[in-house]
C-alpha cells in the first residue's frame, strides 16, 4: 500500500470516529508481515480499541513496535 494513502485512511479514521455516535461495530483489515490479511470484528470495548489504533499505529497506520503489521482498511458500523 502507498504511504499517501495509508496517511490519509488513519486521517480518516480519526475523523469517522469523531463522527459516529456510539458505534456498534469496528471492522478492521489487518495486513500481516507474511502478506496476508487477517480481518477483525470488534462489537465491545469499542472506545478502547480505537484509542489503541490511534495511540499504537504510526500516521501511515503501521504498528509502532511491528512496522510490519499495518492496518489497510476499516468499517465503522
Amino acid at each position: 500500500m502507498d504511504g499517501e494513502y495509508n496517511m490519509a485512511l488513519k486521517n480518516r479514521f480519526v475523523n469517522d470516529v469523531e463522527k459516529v455516535n456510539e458505534p456498534k461495530h469496528l471492522i478492521v483489515a489487518v495486513k500481516l508481515p507474511t502478506g496476508a490479511t487477517e480481518i477483525i470484528h470488534n462489537t465491545e470495548f469499542l472506545q478502547e480499541k480505537i484509542e489503541y489504533y490511534k495511540e499504537k499505529y504510526d500516521d501511515d497506520f503501521r504498528l509502532k513496535t511491528a512496522p510490519a503489521i499495518q492496518i489497510i482498511d476499516y468499517m465503522l458500523i
